[in-house]
């Protein structure tokens, strides 16, 4: 399975960690490398995982870039090799910005994010083309994340006309959506985390109370599912 995300973020390394001589010059090291290599303005916004211990020799730090507003991790060692991953989140963005503008047409309140999983690893570089990606990689299934917030209009037409509008600018290949449904309260709230964390793993999503979690299926031979199945599950009566 082929996925995509997006993820935002919006606090400081200080307020997380205090203003440590260390943090301070890890951020530098790591902006300065991105700033030379892409010829764009970065800035760290905290730092997660930290060397110190036997099985971890790297600090994993989470960087904006400040030009496209796109978050990413980098990783570096003790030695200072940098690892990161700004050209797949571009990429990404660019993935769940098509997703995004057919929610947006149906007059919906949403956000989505893809994650890639390649079976042959391919280079992905910063001004990759979602036409080039799926040209290089083959991909034959993407798979969206889509957090809604509930409203009276979802419907089962308007989940498919997302999905259906979205397959047809990849021309192919067959595409699924999950749309998790939350109502007011609790859409702040996931909304809220998302803007926190750097990844997701979408089954976190499962320790909110959601109102109904819908799953949505194109391929070449059509939905998978009928409107009456898709309307069931938004009334929750088809989820576990």
């Amino acid at each position: 399975m082929k996925k995509v995300s997006i993820i935002v973020m919006g606090i400081s390394i200080l307020s997380l960690f205090g203003c440590s001589d260390l943090n301070k010059q890890t951020a530098n090291i790591i902006e300065e490398y991105l700033s030379e290599k892409y010829n764009e303005s970065f800035e760290v916004k905290y730092l997660g995982e930290r060397w110190g211990t036997k099985s971890n020799n790297t600090v994993t730090t989470y960087v904006k870039a400040l030009d496209s507003n796109i978050m990413f991790t980098a990783l570096m060692d003790k030695s200072e090799n940098i690892v990161e991953n700004y050209p797949e989140m571009l990429l990404m963005n660019k993935f769940a910005s098509v997703f995004n503008k057919a929610i947006i047409a149906e007059g919906l309140d949403a956000s989505s994010w893809i994650r890639i999983h390649l079976e042959q690893p391919i280079e992905i570089t910063k001004d990759m083309t979602i036409e080039d990606y799926l040209q290089k990689s083959n991909a034959d299934y993407i798979h969206v994340e889509i957090v809604m917030k509930n409203d009276k209009s979802i419907t089962a037409e308007k989940l498919k006309t997302i999905v259906q509008q979205s397959y047809d600018v990849f021309n192919g290949p067959s595409i699924s959506a999950t749309y998790w449904i939350f109502n007011d309260d609790e859409y702040k709230e996931v909304n809220d985390k998302l803007k926190k964390v750097a990844n997701i793993d979408p089954s976190s999503l499962e320790s909110y109370e959601y109102h109904s979690m819908v799953f949505v299926e194109l391929t070449e031979n059509g939905f998978v599912d009928s409107d009456e199945d898709i309307n069931k599950r938004l009334e929750g009566e088809m989820n576990e």
